[in-house]
């Protein structure tokens, strides 16, 4: 056994000095030589995406104006978002500066009437520092920076060039009247600013007068039919008119013709007035003496009676109980008739002198448990209760 153990591992050892001789005796080989192709075979591979940058705020803006419009220019932001950019900072800029350099009137917190003298001031300032910011803004924006914000302007008047007429119009004529409205809005905005500075009350009649004058200008700038179209629906007696027929349901060529008829007299400004001098108040009287009497004719005598039923504040608060209620419209009448019979008791417990206060209470109490009754039983118990709720009893 151990000759046998000794044979195998004098072959094993042999074996290896063998293979350690024949790995040392063998020539070192070189690697194949590999022949590149020639320069026109090469082929380039060109569609390597190189990702831009990302900028920040910080790097394009400036607080020179200038420098900001070229930096928002140069990474090609569009020309409308730059003007709304330069107007949003500019229009800041002077905000701060109204609010600084405006001695207001409210300033003199001890007065009862704002001081004339300060109060004409600040309206002086504020005008000079709007004239400075739009001086601004033209010279960094151009001319038509405001384009689009006078549409905004006259929006907050309420007008709009829209529907079948006014919103086909050319583009030079729509842009031509919103200049003219823009600019009568800003008046209207610059008096009621001007009035609130004084703490006086804004004056209907020359609301009116203001909401008036665009319409001069217009008629050059309109053709006949859009003119009409745009005095029908934004003019002051247009505006009247409807309010005065708001619950008629006329049609198109009722209002028309109606308006026709009634605008030469509800369109005049002391139609609006709210003072108390007398010589006003009767033109204003027989100006509605005159509108009543085109109305009425204009109606007719059974739509008429309508009609003065539906300016009588009772009897739209009987329309809107109906309503409410979802009771058929044949009720708004005995609801009308219970109502005024109830106002017309009350009213007279008021001004009755031989009753005391004590005894007026007990009266007018009475007359209103009276009034709930009178309803009970016409509106039956399911919309009684109904009523109840809605007047805030149980």
């Amino acid at each position: 056994m151990r000759a046998r153990f000794w044979l195998i591992l004098s072959l094993g050892f042999n074996l290896f000095l063998a293979a350690s001789l024949y790995v040392a005796t063998e020539p070192l080989r070189e690697p194949p030589v590999v022949v590149p192709p020639p320069l026109n075979e090469v082929v380039v591979k060109t569609n390597v995406q190189v990702r831009r940058e990302n900028f920040t705020w910080e790097q394009v803006q400036s607080t020179n104006y200038p420098t900001l419009i070229a930096n928002l220019r140069a990474i090609g932001c569009p020309e409308q978002t730059i003007r709304d950019i330069v107007t949003s900072e500019v229009d800041r800029l002077y905000a701060r500066r109204r609010v600084t350099e405006v001695d207001y009137p409210n300033y003199q917190w001890w007065k009862s009437t704002p001081d004339p003298a300060l109060a004409h001031a600040a309206e002086e300032k504020i005008r000079s520092l709007e004239a400075e910011r739009r001086e601004l803004l033209t010279g960094l924006l151009g001319a038509g920076w405001d384009d689009e914000g006078k549409e905004l302007i006259a929006a907050r008047a309420g007008i709009t060039l829209t529907g079948p007429i006014l919103g086909d119009l050319p583009a030079a004529t729509k842009q031509a009247v919103l200049d003219i409205v823009a600019a009568a809005q800003l008046r209207i905005e610059a008096y009621q600013e001007g009035q609130r500075l004084q703490g006086k009350p804004i004056d209907p009649m020359q609301m009116v007068r203001l909401r008036e004058e665009p319409l001069v200008p217009l008629a050059s700038v309109l053709e006949p039919d859009a003119y009409d179209e745009f005095v029908l629906r934004y003019s002051p007696a247009a505006q009247q008119l409807r309010e005065m027929m708001r619950t008629m349901d006329l049609g198109p060529d009722q209002f028309r013709d109606l308006f026709a008829a009634l605008s030469g007299i509800i369109g005049q400004p002391v139609f609006f007035y709210a003072g108390d001098d007398p010589a006003l108040l009767k033109q204003q009287q027989q100006l509605a003496a005159q509108s009543e009497a085109v109305i009425k004719t204009a109606l007719g005598a059974i739509v008429y009676a309508t009609y003065q039923l539906n300016q009588d504040p009772l009897y739209r608060t009987s329309q809107a109980l109906a309503q409410q209620l979802t009771l058929p419209a044949s009720m708004i009448l005995p609801i009308y008739q219970i109502n005024r019979a109830t106002q017309a008791e009350m009213d007279s417990i008021r001004n009755d002198d031989t009753l005391s206060n004590d005894e007026k209470v007990e009266a007018l109490s009475q007359t209103q448990v009276e009034q709930q009754q009178s309803l009970q039983q016409l509106l039956g118990p399911d919309a009684f209760q109904r009523w109840l709720q809605a007047q805030g009893q149980k």
